[in-house]
């Protein structure tokens, strides 16, 4: 077993990424970040938020996040400011690592780098830490190859022929071939068979069909900045992987009058009001997942409610009604993030039980 130490006894250590690639020897370390060079003639410059540290193995640091994305996101010739971390995923991922190891702030805590290097090939650390439940990765990027892709309107647009850091790939057609560069953060999640953009098939074609990968520059957009904020306050591990989402009917209601059931696309109830018992806004649907839907309120603070389908009472084409009242709603569902299964199924069972 490794040994915790502090950060000051870490200089010169040697650094890897959660695929088990070098990221060279720490040169300096601050509050906020740790700085590692790579590289004797071209040196190459990162500078690691310290939450993203996975813990010391009692030879090297292990980082919870792969090479690819720490190049993308933290190579630079010169200190970043401390606010180019601030984001809903990085700021999630400090509570967790302040809540499992609370002493993190003056002590790197131990790691077992085995599991990580047994699996580097195929799902990052980040997915097999205690920090982040399969049910919140979803699929790893690395595992959407050969996989179909649908549209919100539930058109085809073939399987994923690549990944990269900004987009997906995607091949329709065996003779005459078309190519979607879809951006990664309009992919809205995955059913267990197919993933499920956010956008039309016709907005697709219009944007993204093209013969050769898009520039990087196409997606400084203020419109596809304002998406990725979005999906990362819903989704924190978003960079890691497609949230899984219900494949078959979103909502199943089944009507007190005539008993017969009512199934409700989960694509028709996305953004839809969400109502309690007393008539009281809550604000709209953000995802369907197998279980729950997610209820976003709120654009400055904003709130998320996990709430089970088995408190859902009726849908009246605008609106989906709840058998809360509103006073109860932030500390029976509000989470910072998606809750396990027990934990859904515990709250499920406390829905109320409407007579049948």
């Amino acid at each position: 077993m490794s040994d915790i130490i502090s950060w000051d006894k870490a200089i010169d250590m040697k650094v890897k990424s959660s695929d088990n690639k070098d990221l060279g020897k720490i040169q300096a370390i601050t509050k906020d970040y740790i700085q590692t060079k790579e590289g004797m003639v071209s040196k190459n410059y990162y500078f690691i938020p310290k939450y993203h540290i996975q813990g010391y193995d009692g030879d090297k640091l292990w980082v919870s996040i792969t090479k690819d994305d720490v190049k993308a996101r933290f190579e630079k010739e010169k200190a970043p400011d401390p606010s180019e971390f601030d984001t809903p995923e990085y700021n999630q991922r400090k509570t967790s690592m302040v809540k499992q190891y609370p002493d993190f702030e003056s002590s790197i805590p131990r790691y077992n780098s085995e599991q990580t290097t047994a699996s580097s090939s195929s799902v990052s650390a980040e997915t097999t830490s205690a920090t982040a439940s399969q049910d919140m990765v979803g699929l790893p990027w690395e595992k959407v190859i050969d996989k179909k892709v649908k549209s919100s309107d539930n058109q085809d647009l073939g399987k994923v022929e690549s990944v990269s850091t900004y987009y997906l790939e995607a091949k329709e057609g065996l003779v005459s071939k078309k190519r979607y560069y879809i951006p990664k953060y309009y992919i809205h999640g995955f059913d267990g068979e197919n993933l499920h953009s956010a956008l039309t098939k016709d907005e697709i074609k219009d944007k993204y069909e093209r013969d050769s990968p898009p520039s990087e520059s196409e997606f400084k957009t203020q419109e596809y900045e304002e998406q990725r904020k979005k999906t990362e306050s819903i989704y924190p591990q978003f960079r890691y992987g497609v949230p899984f989402m219900a494949k078959e009917p979103g909502v199943a209601l089944k009507s007190e009058s005539s008993g017969e059931t009512l199934n409700i696309p989960w694509e028709e109830v996305i953004h839809k009001h969400v109502r309690t018992t007393d008539n009281v806004d809550i604000g709209d649907i953000e995802t369907v997942g197998n279980e729950f839907i997610v209820v976003r309120e709120g654009d400055v603070k904003i709130h998320h409610y996990y709430i089970p389908k088995s408190y859902i009472t009726k849908y009246d084409g605008s609106s989906l009604w709840i058998d809360s009242p509103s006073t109860l709603v932030s500390a029976k569902f509000e989470r910072e993030t998606e809750p396990t299964a027990e934990e859904i199924k515990m709250m499920g069972n406390e829905a109320p039980k409407r007579k049948r």
